[in-house]
């Protein structure tokens, strides 16, 4: 079964909205109210505001034949900076070399200027692992006002490609 990553397509977004709405829900399960979680994921992964993303920022999707199974939508900051805004992969596609591919080839595919900046909840141990084996350092600690709930946050930023880690 092949994998592909590609621009996302605004055709895609109620399939992009099941990955984040799956993998939100995985993955903020015990750090995050559930009520919480769903006034952001209606608020900022509802059809229409995904196809405005997906329109007017990078945003690629993995995808197995026909099925998107993971996506990452960045941001190009002022002056030769980026973000990587959202990053959502299925649980049971996770540790089997998506997400790097993924943020790999959406830096490339849309050449994106470096550092890139990524915001993560502290208690997501997982997320943070796996950007420091990419190359993330860690740049601050805040508390983000989520909702109205208090979330620690790791910001990080990557200086280099991540492939050159991989060598």
């Amino acid at each position: 079964m092949t994998t592909i990553i590609r621009k996302a397509e605004p055709k895609d977004a109620k399939f992009i909205r099941n990955v984040a709405v799956i993998s939100f829900h995985d993955t903020y399960e015990t750090i995050i109210p559930e009520e919480v979680q769903d006034s952001f994921l209606n608020k900022f992964y509802n059809e229409d505001t995904l196809q405005n993303r997906i329109s007017a920022t990078p945003f690629v999707v993995l995808e197995r034949e026909g099925e998107i199974l993971g996506f990452a939508n960045f941001i190009e900051l002022d002056k030769g900076k980026s973000e990587l805004s959202a990053f959502y992969l299925l649980p049971d596609e996770k540790l089997k070399g998506y997400g790097t591919r993924i943020l790999e080839e959406g830096i490339h595919l849309f050449n994106l200027p470096l550092p890139m900046f990524v915001n993560v909840e502290a208690e997501n141990e997982s997320a943070l692992t796996f950007y420091l084996r990419k190359g993330f350092v860690e740049f601050e600690r805040f508390d983000d006002d989520f909702y109205g709930y208090k979330l620690p946050t790791v910001r990080l930023h990557l200086t280099h490609n991540v492939e050159e880690d991989e060598r």
